[in-house]
């Protein structure tokens, strides 16, 4: 019998292979072009340019360029030109797979990386087989009239609606362009770091009283010497810290200080911290000003679109926007029942049914699963009020203008359902047909575990901290004297030679790593330290003395808490194995017709 578990898994393990075996829906307006451009740049590699040699597939809608014969009869096609990528590849039952759809998937199989097969040619056959495989599927699917079911019938049109709303963004944030004020803010909020100096203090007395001389005009350094020499306190030593790195407590205390300016004592893990912002910096960072200038352009298309849907609102739509602000789900009068019931108009729309208080009063309904009792008591309905409002309101809005101007007739929204319906048709192909037939079991599951525990072995991961120098000898007295006892926050604060943060190219900063990621040099110096040890690591011309804060030994994890992910597994195995084995069978009783003869520079 099969285990519950397995039968959980089993409808996202079918979702997982309809992104696998079917080729991505393309966003709902985009062009080919874009889309085989960057197909080109992974599959390419700044290499030479790369040609399609196909049979002429004369059919019909076939575009001229694909039956223009060359040399020994095939077509040569730029693999990556926006004329080319409707041109046929194969021709399975009554549709085609075409060029574009095949690039798609040999940039996704490839990642990036270089070509394989032959020198001057690629092999494409095991993608364009992957994609025959799922148009068979589909042919099916449809002979079966699953496309036809309720589910399937829903799931469509709920696409169409959602395809030509992407459509109208699109269109109304095309021009969007980022605010160069917007784009400075942001960077520099990225980039912004603090030079900071701080000490630890077990007792918040100690740290008020520390405070207090530092605002009677003590020095904040040599004070903190004092403490650290006496061992009343850990720390006093400048480091820099960017803001989303900092506890929150710290970040608060922190931004409320101006250059020169002391905190009050910061409760932490491990006592009270005084601390002294010395100075504000920002490093130049360009990865952060490309961040910067993409999310600056998204909130420019983001108003862009806001706007967009304020003039439908003035074109097609009277809300009644008294009675919109009056609205209180949350009153006991006359109840959130009774408004479900509400016939009065919030909102008049030309040429179409008004929406009702009793339509915004289910909308937001959707939002609570599991009844309004509760959410209504803890005071949760009403903040969602002018978000359903605005979805309700818009769907309809962008719906009309949709229409209006005439989008469902467009070549890209047409292509966008198609390649939905096909999806939709696949996924419930293997949700009706493939999982039902799966036989899998708890003790497949124990047995994969058994065979692979290796999969489920933790490596060996080591909490660093240290310290780092820029001379050998310096460094090596530095760990002598940690062996001999020395205590490493002293040897932190009063050390001279001390590399300065920015300059180091390892931080040991207290996080778990993993002997698998950190590099294998240090690896090697960690190999056989336990907790307490200390060890030299050199990098270039930075010689690091590292504390083993804490080792955790390689560990197996229990089946039990694996189960899980071994039933993903296997049903992922299984679901493709099945797949593959039925597309077989069908492919042999399926006329099959594939044009494209090689793909080479």
């Amino acid at each position: 019998m099969k285990n519950r578990i397995f039968l959980a898994v089993a409808l996202a393990a079918a979702c997982r292979l309809v992104r696998a075996e079917a080729p991505a829906a393309p966003q709902a307006g985009a062009s080919a072009a874009p889309a085989n451009a960057q197909a080109g740049q992974a599959l390419a590699g700044g290499g030479s340019a790369m040609y399609a040699f196909l049979k002429p597939a004369r059919r019909p809608g076939v575009p001229a360029t694909c039956l223009a014969a060359q040399r020994d009869g095939l077509v040569k096609l730029p693999l990556f030109g926006a004329t080319a990528s409707a041109c046929p590849v194969a021709a399975v039952s009554d549709g085609v797979v075409t060029l574009r759809e095949l690039t798609e998937v040999l940039a996704m199989a490839h990642g990036g990386g270089a070509t394989h097969g032959k020198p001057r040619d690629m092999d494409f056959t095991p993608a364009l087989d992957r994609l025959i495989a799922s148009r068979l599927i589909i042919a099916e699917a449809r002979t079966m009239g699953l496309e036809d079911l309720p589910e399937s019938r829903k799931d469509l049109e709920d696409y169409k609606a959602s395809a030509l709303r992407v459509v109208l963004q699109q269109q109304a944030s095309r021009r969007a362009k980022a605010d160069p004020a917007v784009v400075d803010t942001i960077y520099r909020d990225m980039i912004r770091s603090w030079k900071l100096r701080s000490i630890l203090f077990q007792q918040e007395d100690d740290a008020k009283k520390f405070r207090d001389e530092v605002k009677a005009g003590k020095s904040f350094a040599e004070l903190a010497k004092q403490a650290v020499a006496g061992k009343h306190a850990r720390g006093g030593a400048e480091e820099t810290v960017a803001p989303r790195a900092a506890l929150p407590q710290i970040a608060a205390a922190v931004n409320a200080l101006k250059p020169g300016g002391v905190s009050d004592p910061v409760h932490v893990p491990g006592g009270w911290v005084i601390l002294r912002l010395e100075a504000v910096v920002y490093p130049d960072d360009a990865g952060a000003k490309t961040a910067a200038k993409e999310r600056a352009l998204i909130i420019a298309g983001q108003k862009a679109v806001r706007s967009f849907y304020e003039a439908l609102v003035k074109k097609y739509a009277t809300v009644d926007q008294k009675l919109l602000k009056e609205l209180d789900f949350e009153a006991p009068k006359p109840g959130f029942e009774a408004l479900l019931k509400d016939s009065r108009v919030l909102a008049s729309i030309q040429g179409e049914k008004p929406l009702t208080v009793a339509d915004l009063t289910a909308k937001v309904a959707e939002k609570f699963f599991h009844g309004m009792e509760s959410p209504i008591k803890e005071k949760r309905v009403n903040v969602e009020k002018m978000n359903a409002w605005e979805s309700l309101l818009g769907t309809r809005l962008f719906a009309k203008e949709a229409a209006a101007r005439k989008l469902a007739d467009s070549p890209e929204y047409r292509a966008a359902v198609e390649e939905h319906r096909r999806n939709v048709c696949f996924g419930t192909f293997i949700e009706k047909v493939i999982v039902p037939g799966l036989k899998l079991t708890e003790g497949d599951a124990q047995r994969y575990y058994e065979q692979h525990k290796a999969d489920y072995t933790s490596p060996q991961m080591y909490r660093l901290d240290g310290i780092a120098f820029g001379d050998a000898k310096v460094a090596q007295a530095a760990l002598d004297k940690l062996k001999a006892g020395t205590d490493l926050g002293w040897m932190r604060t009063n050390a001279e030679g001390q590399l300065p943060p920015e300059a180091r190219t390892l931080a040991l900063e207290g996080a778990l790593i993993s002997v698998r990621t950190m590099p294998p040099e240090l690896a090697r110096a960690l190999t056989g330290a336990r907790t307490g040890d200390y060890r030299l690591y050199v990098a270039g011309a930075q010689h690091y003395v590292v504390h083993v804060a804490e080792d955790r030994p390689p560990a197996t994890r229990p089946y039990a808490e694996v189960r899980e992910d071994i039933a993903k597994k296997l049903h992922d195995d299984a679901v493709r194995d099945a797949v593959q084995e039925y597309a077989v069978k069908l492919r042999a009783a399926q006329p099959v017709e594939v044009f494209l003869a090689r793909i080479g520079s």
